[in-house]
């Protein structure tokens, strides 16, 4: 059975938080997330870093080919160019992409109980602290996971050449270059990682559960106090936190692949250059015959940001 967590509403009386009055809790809980990941911490998303692997992309590009015939003198045979060789193939680069995916040890009791939240448990016509991570997961972690990957997108990633406009209107962070497409001579593209961090309109209101032990929340009542939803508060960092990074396996993992799953968070190609442009030019003693990339660049591989479960 769900179980709600409880709030005072003014008059000494508790009663059942409502999915609106968790709309801003839930917020700051993707922020923090956003804020770990940004910063390296669990579920962060690397190139070449630690973790486990999600994938590799290839650079690749087009490259000049010389073929060569030698002037030998006085031998009676008059020399031509050699035929054009056509263009040739390199890969620059290969990434190789990880995700960090440990997880933090479960949420102890004694966190539920000093720095967790209240229900109302009506079986035993009584109010309990919140004892389980799935209780958690059934009110605010699950709802996160689904904002994160088709809502609001705040803690979550995206690739893209330039800032992403999805999820609404929001504040993202660049970090870093995350695929770099070399031609011979089109020019490159750079695709950056980026990660959502917060909305311009931030959602609901500050509605403050009720707690066994006070952290500056608000209003006491008896032994009961409000508790502070702030983004460095104790319930955030100490419970919801750490419930939330272990499911990052319901929805939190990423892969890089030629094909799109789950959530398309960006995609990002290897091009290079297909035409040649042809020229013959004798050094001595050589006759070079040279074919040169040229033209527009056309797609090689279209790779995905999938984001997974």
């Amino acid at each position: 059975m769900t179980v709600f967590p409880l709030k005072y509403d003014g008059t000494n009386t508790l009663q059942d938080m409502s999915d609106t009055d968790l709309l801003r809790l839930t917020y700051n809980l993707q922020r923090q997330y956003a804020i770990q990941i940004r910063d390296g911490g669990n579920g962060n998303v690397n190139v070449g870093g630690s973790g486990t692997t999600i994938g590799t992309a290839s650079d690749t590009s087009s490259t000049q080919q010389t073929a060569t015939t030698v002037r030998i003198l006085n031998d009676g045979i008059i020399q031509t160019y050699p035929a054009y060789p056509g263009i040739g193939s390199e890969t620059d680069q290969t990434y190789t992409y990880k995700q960090l995916r440990t997880v933090p040890s479960a949420v102890a009791s004694a966190d539920f109980n000093v720095n967790g939240m209240l229900y109302y448990d009506s079986a035993n016509d009584e109010v309990e602290p919140f004892s389980t991570e799935a209780q958690l997961a059934d009110v605010i972690i699950n709802q996160a996971i689904t904002n994160m990957r088709t809502g609001d997108e705040v803690g979550s990633y995206r690739v893209s050449t330039s800032t992403p406009s999805s999820g609404g209107a929001g504040t993202w962070t660049d970090q870093g270059t995350f695929f770099s497409d070399t031609t011979y001579s089109a020019g490159t593209t750079t695709y950056k990682l980026w990660v959502k961090m917060s909305l311009t309109a931030v959602p609901g209101s500050i509605v403050n559960p009720v707690g066994l032990d006070s952290d500056g929340g608000g209003t006491a009542i008896g032994n009961i106090h409000e508790r502070s939803i702030s983004i460095n508060s104790r319930l955030i960092n100490n419970v919801l936190l750490p419930a939330l990074t272990r499911k990052m396996s319901s929805g939190l993992y990423y892969t890089v692949s030629t094909t799109q799953t789950g959530e398309n968070r960006g995609a990002f190609t290897d091009t290079k250059q297909t035409a040649s442009t042809n020229t013959q030019a004798f050094v001595n003693p050589n006759y070079n015959s040279t074919s040169t990339p040229s033209g527009a660049a056309s797609t090689v591989t279209t790779y995905y940001l999938n984001m997974i479960t």
